[in-house]
């Protein structure tokens, strides 16, 4: 009897090692199969951050005019709301400065009033392939023009821009802009 059994597992252990190591091959597929899944859904997340962001920023130019957006090369103008109304901005002139550039901004006031004490935040950076910011690399800061806008006139702004050399140099947003005061002539 004993003799049976040492037969019986013997003949049952190679089924079972068998049975072991197809279950380990399953294993190890379903495990690739799910490390890919997460890999695959990392690059979806990601891809939706990123068009979610971009969406963000189409909503933010396009809500009451609130931002400029300038591109080098750009023909024409953008327009921007302030609480005394709106202005033209250009992106006149790019030039190599220091560590990054210099750009001329010309300010349309249409108004009758000349603008006092005007300050604006700034945003620049690269674009990618397409063509849109890369806005998470972007750079911002706030800045007060020494320049009066003139009534019905361009004032020039020159600003340096840090950190994008200017073969990089993608776009430049205004937004945020407020002043001080107001000169109305007699």
């Amino acid at each position: 009897m004993a003799g049976q059994r040492h037969v019986w597992v013997c003949g049952l252990l190679p089924l079972l090692i068998g049975a072991c190591n197809d279950n380990n091959q399953r294993f190890a597929a379903l495990q690739k199969k799910t490390d890919d899944m997460q890999a695959q859904v990392k690059s979806l997340k990601e891809s939706v951050d990123r068009m979610e962001s971009d969406r963000s920023w189409d909503k933010l130019e396009r809500d009451a005019g609130s931002i400029a957006y300038l591109t080098p090369g750009s023909q024409g103008y953008s327009t921007i709301g302030m609480d005394l109304g709106r202005l033209t901005v250009q992106l006149a002139n790019v030039q190599a400065y220091a560590n990054g550039i210099r750009v001329t901004l010309r300010f349309g006031n249409s108004t009758s009033a000349t603008i006092n004490g005007v300050k604006a935040t700034l945003e620049w950076g690269r674009v990618d392939a397409k063509g849109s910011p890369i806005n998470d690399e972007a750079r911002s800061r706030e800045v007060t023009f020494d320049q009066s806008l003139r009534a019905g006139a361009w004032t020039e702004v020159h600003v340096v821009l840090d950190g994008v050399p200017p073969q990089e140099f993608g776009f430049v947003r205004v937004r945020d802009m407020s002043h001080t005061g107001i000169v109305l002539y007699k």
